[in-house]
Formats: structure tokens, sequence, C-alpha cells
């Protein structure tokens, strides 16, 4: 058997087999990862369990946030639980976990079907888990979710054991705005933050067998993982990899194969899908848009002092934005051409080309799209970059928690 597939089979390098402290070495650090990612689900796990008990009433369902005037699928209307905190994201994820190759229709009870269903990862992998069969598949998105947390704090904390740091920092993964949103709403945005720590990790490796799936994957998790693939293909190019570069564009051929189903389907079953490919409001005003936002304050239903430390930290959460695409690009001016910057520089486009300041007004809304970004200006902490540039993340990730206030309350009074 060829070396290098050996090596990508058992995950060690085929020298260490003949190393025992070498290959003791990798177990001691396969053991502190997985311990560390672990810790990560069971802290995400506990923090769901409190608020399915004390806010919803023991329905975990009520995690997805299906509003009362949601149109729900027939047959989910008795085991759907209707949210009095309003309507998001993650109620159309569950219609789509139910009917993942879209047999029962149940498309016709979301905003935007196509959009939705290109998206297919993480309802892909509930209906799996759960076997197709619809008593188990709320709870297999459940354990889905937290499959995507162990992964991604598991990467993080292989990234920081590799450059000789405390697994620990595996954990920093809950901070990340997705993971925080998904573990709150149940959207997809998680899997695509775990993924894009383990591009990182595998890229740092040089690692294409393993770095070829996460790209793979990336994109049927949310589109914006073609971003990943990008970044994967100029840092080929950029090291003249050219059979690499070419490898790694092939790995979007799923998720296009996929859009390409999913719209031929809807186009036949007579759905309206949006007319236009390329939204109105992009590139409105590149960048400037969120500063505009900062002077333009969301009117929150709260009093006085509240509403102004929510404007207070909604300003402070635009600024973390501004700053990482800051970060972004004074490493790109520094000549930093590695993967991680490139990726980091793709996610900069991204803020820029969704450029409409109302679009700003919602940490939920871009906070888990931007994660990727916040994330990678972070990594190079790890290896001996400057500890501020972890600010960006923290910014958003303390407006975000101010939302968990009035659940920390509820679970507060339960407990007493």
């Amino acid at each position: 058997m060829p070396r290098a597939l050996l090596e990508s089979l058992i995950g060690v390098p085929t020298q260490s087999l003949s190393n025992p402290n070498a290959a003791a070495d990798g177990r001691r650090r396969l053991l502190l990862a997985s311990l560390c990612a672990l810790l990560a689900v069971l802290a995400a796990f506990l923090w769901q369990f409190l608020v399915v008990t004390f806010v919803y009433g023991g329905h975990w369902v009520g995690l997805f946030y299906t509003a009362e005037q949601t149109r729900v699928p027939p047959e989910l209307a008795d085991m759907s639980y209707r949210n009095k905190a309003g309507a998001y994201d993650g109620q159309f994820y569950r219609f789509m976990a139910h009917d993942p190759w879209m047999r029962k229709g149940y498309w016709r009870f979301m905003d935007n079907p196509r959009l939705r269903y290109r998206r297919i990862l993480v309802p892909a992998t509930a209906w799996l888990l759960a076997g197709g069969q619809r008593r188990f598949i709320d709870a297999a998105y459940v354990a889905g979710m937290l499959l995507w947390v162990f992964l991604g704090a598991y990467w993080l904390s292989r990234y920081a054991l590799s450059v000789g740091r405390s697994p620990a920092w595996g954990l920093g993964f809950l901070l990340l705005p997705a993971t925080l949103i998904s573990i709150d709403r149940f959207t997809v945005d998680v899997a695509l933050a775990a993924l894009c720590v383990g591009f990182a990790w595998y890229a740092r490796q040089d690692s294409p067998g393993r770095l070829y799936l996460i790209l793979v994957l990336a994109p049927l998790a949310r589109e914006t993982g073609l971003l990943l693939l990008a970044a994967a293909c100029l840092e080929a190019l950029w090291r003249r990899r050219w059979r690499r570069c070419l490898l790694f564009a092939t790995a979007a051929l799923p998720a296009l194969l996929w859009l390409r189903f999913v719209s031929a389907y809807l186009i036949a079953a007579g759905a309206r899908l949006h007319p236009h490919l390329v939204p109105p409001w992009l590139f409105q005003y590149p960048l400037v848009g969120i500063a505009m936002k900062m002077f333009q304050p969301v009117s929150y239903p709260l009093g006085g002092l509240l509403l102004r430390v929510a404007q207070v930290l909604d300003v402070l959460a635009l600024a973390g934005v501004l700053l990482a695409v800051s970060i972004a690009l004074w490493r790109i001016f520094r000549r930093r051409f590695d993967a991680e910057t490139i990726a980091a520089l793709m996610f900069v486009g991204l803020a820029a080309m969704v450029s409409e300041p109302g679009y700003w007004g919602d940490v939920n809304g871009y906070g888990r799209v931007i994660s990727p970004l916040f994330l990678l200006v972070a990594l190079p902490v790890l290896t001996g970059g400057p500890r501020w540039t972890l600010l960006p993340v923290l910014l958003v990730s303390l407006r975000l928690g101010t939302q968990f206030g009035s659940q920390a309350l509820s679970i507060l009074r339960g407990v007493l």
C-alpha cells in the first residue's frame, strides 16, 4: 500500500509507527482534542437543556423558532411548538430535515425554497441520522448540531496543539457568533464555521485529501462555503500547484449539481423563484453600508438605559466587523498569502458585497454569515499573533450574549 494512502487512512504519519514515542504523542493529542470537543458539546447541550426546560416547557422543537403565524406542514402540526419570541430560519431547516428530497412538498411552507434547499448538509445529516423516520428526525437534528460543535472544537484543539498551545483553545469555538446563534436558533451556520476550522487545520497540515472533503461539504452547508473553495484554489495557484488547483475546483461540482436539481425540480413543480440572479441590494454601498448603519440606531422595545446599552453594543459589534476587515487587509498588504489569509480576504469581499445598511441592523444575521472572517483573523493568535485581533469576535459575541439575558433570567428563576 502506498505510504501516502496509508497515512490518509490512519491519520498518523507512517514514520511514527516505528517510533513509539511519536505514536504515543499522537494518541495523546487525539485524546486531549477529543476531550475538549466533548466538553464543548456538553456545555452547548447543557445550555440548550436548561433553555428547553425553563423557557420552552420541555419542548425541544421550541429552538426552531416556529412562530404563531408560520404555516406548518400538516404532518408536523402535532410535533411543533409555537415560539412566542417570533420566527427564525431554523423552522425552515426543520421542514427540510423532514423532507430533504422534496418528495412531500414541504417546500411550499418555506419563504424561499431554492435558497433554503441549497443549504442541504445539516438537514440531510439529521434525516440520515434518523434513518428517515419522522419521529426521530427532530432529535437527530439536535444530535447533528452537536456533532458540528464537536468537530469545530476538535479541529480547533488540534490546530492549537500543533503550534504548541493548550487544547483548551478549542473551547473558543463556542464563542463564534455562528455557533452561539445555531445553538440558540438551530440555524445551519455552525456547520460552515466548523468546516472553516477544518479548512484551516488541514491546509496547515498540507493534507489535500481531507481538505478536498472539507471543500466538497462547505458549499452544501451554505453557499458562502464556495469562498473557502476559491481560497484553496487561489492558494494553490500562488504556489504553482496547478494540478491541486484543478482538483480543488472539482469540489464545487456536488453543490452545483444539487443546486441544478433543486432549481429544476422547483420550476417543474410550479414554484415562484426569485427573478434576479444578483439581488438588487448587493454592492449598493460597499463597506460604507456598515459604517452608515452605525449612525442609524435600531429602536428596540426597551426602556431608556437598556435601549442605550443595546444600541452602543450594536455599534461596537459593527466596529468589530470593520476591525476584522482591516486586519485581513493588513495581512494581505504584509504579503501573507497562506490559505487562511486568502480565505479571510474572500469573506472581506462578502462583507463588501452585502452592503445595504439595513442588512447590518441584525447581529443574528450578519454575525453568523461573517463568522468565518472572525475566526480566520483570530487564528494567528495561536501562532504568536497579537491578542487584540480577538476583539472582532468578542465584540460581536458580546452583543449576542445580551440576547440570552432573558433566557438566563428564566433559567435562574426556575432553578431557584
